[in-house]
């Protein structure tokens, strides 16, 4: 199957199941920013440190998220950047998360105090940097996309990625994409919901490592290969590479954000009748890294995918099991 013709499913499936779902798209701003950024605007300090904390925040039930957006920016001062710099670990645990995790907000999640105070060390570098570039954050990103040929997958990998020499704390390279994405750069997120629609979709097709693999080289591959193929189906269907990626990210995403649609629905919009898992080593990469995540909804969510897949395919998948565990397990 062709991709204009995978992009027509995906289309008429969300057509079908969220008639509203463009809409849903605009709403997001992700779209606007990039047209935005072509036409030459820059983003202020507020802005920048804006779209590094919705990023931060995207890890969270969207749908709360979205809820408490309007209070976002009381709540933070504005958005300053030099604030929250200086903000303190206590700041973040005693202030800021209870608020989230309030009753009337609910919207709290397991990686949220990591992450925000995480946010203090990606502010602090960032206005360590406008000390010596006429005060202005948005050049950190800039600058890095003149360095990477304007390819922001390459600069999503270099905040992302540890040992990176311009890595962000609190950034892994999903949400280095999505603080990109806000940022107006034109980049897709390889999340757990566009990693696999694109694996199910069979469009990865990493070659395995053998004996010398080891799981951060493979997982920047699986992560690299998603970002170029969403943009391949971008570039089929003539489209920004942020409102394919906000599709796709939709068809997986939990209700009410998403259809949650299983890896046999999304094998359908490729016209596959059986999942096809190209590089086993590459899955164990991407649970590995969930795993050091210790993001606890986002392993339940994993687990309840590989659930399906082998619900999907039973004998096969039983084949998996080691002799000692046929019969007492699943």
């Amino acid at each position: 199957m062709n991709l204009q013709t995978l992009w027509r499913n995906v289309e008429s499936r969300l057509n079908e199941d969220r008639p509203d779902w463009r809409e849903d798209i605009t709403r997001f701003g992700q779209v606007s920013a990039v047209e935005s950024r072509n036409e030459g605007n820059a983003w202020s300090n507020q802005e920048v440190f804006r779209a590094l904390l919705m990023a931060v925040l995207s890890v969270g039930d969207w749908s709360k998220i979205e809820s408490i957006k309007p209070d976002l920016e009381e709540r933070f001062s504005g958005f300053d950047l030099e604030k929250y710099a200086r903000r303190s670990e206590s700041y973040v645990t005693d202030i800021l998360v209870p608020w989230f995790e309030d009753e009337t907000r609910k919207a709290g999640f397991p990686y949220l105090k990591d992450g925000l105070i995480e946010l203090i060390g990606a502010a602090d570098i960032l206005v360590k940097h406008c000390e010596k570039n006429d005060g202005a954050a948005d050049s950190y990103f800039t600058q890095l996309m003149k360095k990477h040929d304007d390819d922001p997958k390459q600069v999503a990998l270099c905040l992302g990625m540890e040992g990176s020499e311009h890595k962000l704390p609190s950034l892994g390279v999903p949400l280095a994409a999505e603080a990109l994405k806000n940022l107006g750069f034109d980049v897709a997120k390889p999340d757990r919901h566009v990693c696999r629609a694109v694996a199910v979709f069979g469009l990865i097709d990493v070659e395995p490592l053998g004996k010398k693999f080891e799981a951060p080289a493979k997982k920047k591959e699986i992560l690299r290969q998603t970002m170029a193929k969403v943009e391949e189906i971008a570039n089929a269907a003539d489209k920004r590479i942020a409102f394919i990626d906000n599709a796709i990210w939709m068809l997986g995403a939990r209700e009410p954000s998403g259809l949650h649609l299983t890896n046999q629905q999304l094998a359908e919009l490729a016209g596959n009748n059986l999942i096809q898992y190209k590089d086993m080593n590459g899955l164990l990469a991407l649970l590995d890294s969930w795993a050091k995540d210790g993001d606890v909804e986002e392993q339940k969510e994993t687990l309840e995918h590989l659930i399906q897949a082998l619900d999907e395919n039973r004998p096969d998948g039983y084949k998996l099991f080691p002799p000692e565990l046929k019969g007492k397990t699943w």
